[in-house]
């Protein structure tokens, strides 16, 4: 869901008063305004508790007293983090936004529906982050957090990256690149070039290495299964395209939900077995959905923002 503008309007004015927070010349007055400026609505401080999920990496300033005392009391007092973000993420093609560097904060790359961003990483390459999706990014560039979406990291130097999702931490070695993909259901990791250590707690023993042109996928329920995906398609979002070959029909619509704000259902579990073969450009909107009666023994029902599938 994309947020209104008296949202986003919140979320900005709350990073701007953490920033003025952890400022050097911040001053007891300040710290009093901001404790009033969060007690007038409970959107407020949700919207500061929400910034705060993105400071993991970061290593930040504690500010826990002061939120404690100006946290309203509808807001559970547990949900704060000992930390705060420094950053807004908002939406639109990208969010970047660097924080304080005295607190040794962390920034957030996030795309909206629709739209890629391709940036650079300090000291290691370059990533193109896929659309809908929300990548924290250390202040030091080696470090990264994937919470939503897909990115492909790509390396310049010869220098390594890690870059978590969900409980996996992924290390590459120099001239190392993958594609990883997470969403509710799965976690993808290929190996595009190079070797890829994954690695899952501290226990070397977890350790696992997946091989160029190898995807590992973990599911929700804990299952993980490898293949040798055709690298070409599972690539070509780079270029706005999504290319099918005899894809499971959920796996395809899974992959078809990140470019549409449409809501995408299958009403029954027999459509689960069907393949899937085609292209899907980006820029061609819902057009792709409303050809499947064509290329496939299913019925499209539009009802507003819902898109059903079911058999024929």
């Amino acid at each position: 869901m994309i947020p209104s503008e008296n949202l986003l309007a919140t979320q900005e004015r709350a990073a701007e008063w953490i920033a003025r927070l952890h400022a050097d010349n911040c001053t007891e007055e300040d710290r009093a305004e901001f404790v009033q400026w969060m007690r007038g609505d409970t959107d407020r401080a949700e919207a500061v508790e929400l910034l705060t999920d993105y400071w993991e990496l970061g290593g930040g300033v504690q500010a826990k007293g002061i939120l404690q005392t100006a946290m309203v009391p509808d807001v559970c007092q547990s949900q704060m983090r000992r930390r705060v973000l420094l950053v807004l993420a908002s939406v639109g093609t990208a969010a970047l936004f660097p924080m304080n560097r005295s607190a040794k904060a962390s920034r957030v790359l996030q795309t909206a529906v629709g739209h890629t961003l391709r940036t650079p990483l300090p000291d290691y390459g370059t990533c193109l982050l896929d659309s809908g999706s929300r990548m924290v990014l250390s202040e030091d560039g080696g470090r990264a957090r994937l919470d939503q979406g897909q990115v492909l990291l790509l390396p310049r130097t010869r220098n390594a990256f890690h870059l978590s999702a969900r409980n996996i931490t992924v290390h590459l070695p120099e001239q190392t690149s993958t594609n990883i993909r997470t969403d509710s259901k799965c976690t993808d990791i290929t190996a595009v070039r190079g070797q890829v250590l994954l690695r899952k707690g501290a226990a070397s023993s977890k350790d696992v290495w997946i091989k160029t042109g190898q995807r590992l996928r973990i599911f929700q329920n804990g299952q993980i299964s490898v293949d040798y995906p055709n690298i070409e398609a599972l690539l070509s979002w780079q270029t706005g395209r999504l290319i099918f070959r005899n894809t499971p029909l959920p796996d395809a619509i899974s992959q078809i939900q990140r470019y549409t704000t449409r809501q995408i259902t299958i009403a029954s579990p027999a459509l689960e077995n069907l393949k899937l073969s085609g292209v899907y450009f980006v820029s061609q909107g819902d057009m792709f959905l409303r050809m499947l009666p064509r290329l496939l023994p299913v019925k499209l029902e539009e009802h507003g923002n819902l898109y059903t599938l079911r058999p024929l």
